[in-house]
Formats: C-alpha cells, structure tokens, sequence
C-alpha cells in the first residue's frame, strides 16, 4: 500500500504550505495515493493526534510539522523498499 495522509488543522496558518508539500509529493510520486485532511480540534483529538501537521505514511505517523521535501521522498521511498 502506497498511501501518504496529511492531517492540518483547518484554518491553520501552516496550512497553504502543508498543502503545497502536499501537492509537490503527488506530482513526484504518482503511483502513491495522497490525501488531505483539514481537521477541527476535536477531529484531531479523536484521530489521536496530539500535533498537526501531521504526516502519515502507509498508516505509520512520519513527521509532525512541515517537513523538508527531500527528507519525506526518502522516507516514502525507505517505505517502497520495505514492501518488496
């Protein structure tokens, strides 16, 4: 399974970048499924999220934050490697 989750609070300030990083990762890496997901604090409570942005990758929490492009294409990548 090849799947990228981005969780942000709704609103957030952070959130045009995490959607940018969002949109670079989809177009680098089209046989990963990207999705976002604006959140309200309650949303992110029940989801157990303590800090958003949040990144999750195949299921796994990955980064808090907005991490670098770079650093989370070799992640994703750590995680094709994994599945063969």
């Amino acid at each position: 399974m090849r799947r990228m989750d981005v969780y942000f609070h709704d609103g957030c300030l952070s959130e045009p970048a995490i959607l940018l990083l969002a949109r670079d990762i989809a177009r680098d890496c089209p046989t990963w499924k990207i999705a976002v997901h604006p959140l309200l604090d309650h949303e992110a409570k029940a989801l157990g999220l303590a800090v958003l942005p949040a990144i999750v990758l195949n299921g796994r929490p990955a980064a808090t934050g907005i991490p670098k492009k770079d650093w989370l294409l070799e992640k994703m990548h750590e995680c094709e490697s994994a599945e063969r």
